[in-house]
């Protein structure tokens, strides 16, 4: 079991956060431009970044660390953070079917995507604001340490996250972003 400090657990999300707020900013312009290609790779940038790799440090780490060590679950901001995740993962999921269903030449479920798209910004970016403005400052100061089988590091490497970091740096480049 490793001992990790919550503020470098949070430190590593809030650099997980400015890259995932900067996807849905490109997740708007590749709307815009009917971009087939990025729209693709920003939707499985939701579901293999920001559910797989984000979430899971989130709640395998740092949620699960801070309860066992006395944090409340039950009716605190956790269990709602939790819960906005499962939101966040439907949302994706959505965009996916909706993508899908566009590409086979259903025009009308663009129209969907495009309101699926934002429902999914709106939600994700508020999210992040909840936890970067009260979460985790309310985690720092009042757990220090969590214990964990795996590390940042471990669920980062075990989820791609440097592939995605590179797919999301293509697609920048795509749109001219």
């Amino acid at each position: 079991m490793a001992r990790i400090r919550v503020k470098y657990i949070t430190g590593a999300l809030r650099e997980h956060h400015d890259r995932i707020l900067e996807a849905l900013q490109l997740l708007y312009k590749a709307l815009e431009a009917r971009d087939a290609e990025a729209l693709h790779n920003l939707v499985k940038f939701a579901q293999g970044f920001v559910d797989a790799c984000h979430h899971s440090v989130e709640e395998f780490i740092l949620f699960h660390g801070a309860v066992r060590g006395g944090f409340p679950y039950e009716g605190g901001p956790i269990q709602v953070m939790v819960c906005e995740h499962g939101v966040g993962r439907f949302l994706a999921r959505r965009m996916e079917e909706l993508y899908l269903a566009w590409r086979s030449g259903d025009e009308s479920a663009f129209a969907e995507l495009l309101d699926a798209a934002r429902l999914y910004a709106d939600h994700i970016a508020q999210h992040i604001d909840k936890e970067n403005g009260v979460l985790f400052p309310m985690l720092e100061a009042n757990v220090h340490e969590v214990e964990s089988s795996k590390t940042v590091e471990d669920v980062e490497r075990e989820n791609r996250h440097e592939e995605w970091l590179k797919t999301l740096e293509e697609v920048r480049r795509r749109l001219g972003a």
